[in-house]
């Protein structure tokens, strides 16, 4: 782990109490303006921390860019151990997804972006996925089940994410096509499974659920702007996309290990 990053893992797990820059480097066995240098480089990738007189550093609380380090103070127990991926932008987290499933990445490990430059929905189509707003995540499952029950692992993240959901902000979405995830008849939600298959036994080899939420997304394009709406939106207030992130890991493994 680099200075740059335990100094985040610190005041993640320390969020909004200053931490002295001393003891941070104590810790670490390295100088203060070493300290010093990984937090203006966190503040350059647009972290909001404050230097206390006196006190130290401390991230503030309405910080809500997702990292490795933020995610995992908000989650269970269980899910501490899982390999984690955040990265700045992707083409797809999907596409990473497989390309780590591949590299024979455990089950239940994910891939998260805080932006997607060519997210996908079914049958091709785009999905909207602006930086800093929305929720976009991949998880590898690895079932060795016959394809003919795939559709069910799409199912179990429909049901894990409307709990999540629910769990976190109290609105209850719809399930449509189990694809897809509605509040207020607009879409807020949509899920894409896509599976590696062994194609002489036909029993798949590792799966790839790929979940992207509206979570803080305030402006739509034109063209979906009358039917997609936010987590934002329908609260009238931003939501804790790593709380959510918990939400989802938790509710989708207890309903997968149902499937």
């Amino acid at each position: 782990m680099s200075v740059k990053e335990f100094v985040l893992k610190k005041l993640e797990e320390n969020r909004g109490i200053p931490l002295s820059g001393e003891a941070i480097a104590n810790s670490l066995s390295v100088s203060r303006a070493a300290v010093w240098k990984a937090v203006r480089a966190l503040e350059a990738e647009g972290y909001h921390i404050e230097a206390v007189p006196n006190q130290g550093y401390t991230l503030c609380t309405d910080n809500d860019l997702l990292s490795t380090q933020g995610i995992l103070p908000y989650l269970n127990p269980p899910l501490k151990s899982r390999e984690i991926r955040v990265f700045p932008c992707l083409p797809s987290t999907n596409q990473e997804a497989k390309r780590m499933a591949l590299e024979s990445a455990e089950q239940g490990s994910a891939v998260l972006a805080e932006e997607q430059s060519a997210g996908r929905g079914r049958l091709g189509r785009s999905f909207f996925s602006p930086r800093g707003n929305g929720l976009y995540m991949s998880v590898i499952l690895r079932p060795k089940a016959d394809v003919s029950n795939a559709v069910l692992i799409t199912t179990a993240a429909a049901v894990g994410v409307c709990r999540a959901i629910d769990t976190v902000t109290g609105r209850h979405p719809q399930i449509k096509w189990v694809n897809d995830l509605y509040l207020n008849e607009k879409k807020i939600c949509g899920i894409l499974t896509e599976a590696v298959t062994n194609f002489e036994t036909g029993v798949i080899e590792s799966v790839v659920v790929g979940i992207g939420i509206n979570a803080n997304t305030t402006d739509f394009p034109e063209e979906i702007r009358a039917t997609a709406t936010s987590l934002a939106l329908e609260l009238g207030h931003p939501v804790c996309r790593a709380a959510v992130i918990n939400g989802v890991m938790c509710a989708f493994e207890e309903y997968y290990g149902r499937y």
